[in-house]
């Protein structure tokens, strides 16, 4: 058997896989269809039992939505990401955070200290707190 014979008996072994796998791919509704049915349908439960109008066999909806999930989720990762609201911006921890100072105060002074604190003694400076850690405020009375 000569070069180009075992080039085009490698070439047929290749189109038959390829054909094998376009075959399966397009043989039946894929797992993340599946699994976004599985979402809409718990969404819509989870929907009519919040306005008063759940079905009679609310339970047994929600359990077979429930084990697909776990099913699909067995045979991969699911897609679940939020599709109704925009994603958060690069960076973001997801929790409220305050805002920014305004223009030039990073260079003014310190906040006042809380209300009931008593302002160190003149010459008193207390050690400065470990590395990536926030100095525990002194007990009352102490300063």
């Amino acid at each position: 058997m000569g070069f180009l014979d075992k080039a085009k008996g490698l070439a047929d072994q290749a189109m038959a896989k390829a054909d094998e796998a376009m075959n399966s791919a397009t043989a039946g509704s894929s797992p993340g269809k599946q699994g976004d049915a599985y979402l809409h349908d718990l969404g819509v439960l989870a929907y009519l039992e919040s306005n008063g109008r759940p079905p009679a066999d609310i339970d047994e909806q929600r359990q077979r939505c429930m084990t697909g999930l776990g099913q699909l989720e067995a045979q991969g990762p699911l897609n679940l990401q939020m599709t109704s609201v925009a994603p958060p911006p690069p960076g973001a921890t997801g929790g409220p955070t305050a805002p920014p100072p305004p223009p030039g105060a990073a260079a003014s002074a310190p906040p006042p200290p809380p209300p009931g604190a008593t302002p160190p003694a003149t010459g008193a400076v207390a050690p400065p707190p470990p590395p990536g850690s926030v100095a525990p405020p002194p007990p009352p009375g102490s300063v």
